[in-house]
């Protein structure tokens, strides 16, 4: 018997960039669309789609996430993204995957990122292999804190060879709106963990990940927008080192 998987998104307000996505995993059993209060037509555009749509809380990154897998109809769960799309490849590697898994409860993926159109083969986001496929049954969840989840199977996990496309920014304002986000909530995440800041870390370390991204990782082979990915990661460091130390300035104020 066919092994049947479900995709499971979680969604607000992607109605911009949902439809590629979903086009892209046709192929599925099940195409089940979390939607966490969208107001710009995204369900509409789901269920136009063939999608099932739920509407469901949001309850932070990793609760939010479980709360999705635990909808879908199939043990075999296929975790995407709006900004994240399956090539015809991929799907095949997929599905022969789940058809003969070898022993394996889940797979990882490479994450092919571009900027603008421009794939970004180098520095700090290539390969980014993320585990986004696993069985339910075998305990395929979220974990994490405030940001940056990351998903979990109990039993062995393979790698796939065909990467998974992802445009993860639709321009420069998206950018910078993403990347102050995540960095305030790793800041507030690390803090809770006993982490502080400090005027070192914050001169220090963006620096030093430009010279990662662009250097050690190659990021230079990609030319300009391997410096423009270099940059953009720097500034999350700026920003998180920023947004630690002002919680950690803040606290100081509040005990004496």
């Amino acid at each position: 018997m066919r092994a049947a998987v479900s995709v499971v998104f979680i969604v607000k307000d992607e109605a911009d960039r949902l439809a590629p996505s979903l086009a892209s995993v046709s192929w599925a059993d099940e195409v089940l669309v979390a939607d966490t209060g969208s107001t710009d037509g995204t369900q509409e555009l789901a269920r136009e789609a063939g999608a099932r749509v739920e509407t469901i809380p949001w309850e932070g990154y990793v609760a939010t996430r479980n709360r999705a897998i635990s909808l879908a109809a199939n043990d075999w769960v296929l975790v995407l993204d709006a900004d994240e799309t399956v090539t015809a490849e991929l799907a095949a590697e997929i599905r022969e995957a789940v058809a003969g898994p070898d022993g394996a409860d889940g797979f990882r993926m490479s994450r092919l990122s571009h900027l603008g159109s421009r794939p970004i083969r180098h520095g700090v986001w290539w390969p980014d292999r993320k585990l986004r496929l696993g069985r339910r049954s075998r305990g395929f969840r979220a974990e994490g804190g405030h940001v940056h989840e990351w998903i979990e199977v109990d039993g062995k996990v393979r790698d796939l060879s065909r990467p998974l496309l992802h445009h993860p920014y639709r321009d420069l304002a998206d950018a910078v709106r993403k990347i102050v986000l995540y960095a305030r909530l790793s800041a507030l995440e690390r803090f809770e963990r006993g982490g502080r800041g400090s005027v070192l870390l914050l001169v220090l370390r963006p620096p030093l990940e430009f010279l990662r991204s662009y250097v050690l990782k190659r990021g230079f082979l990609d030319g300009r927008a391997g410096v423009a990915v270099a940059l953009l990661h720097a500034w999350y460091y700026l920003l998180r080192a920023g947004f630690l130390l002002e919680a950690t300035e803040r606290a100081k104020l509040e005990r004496a």
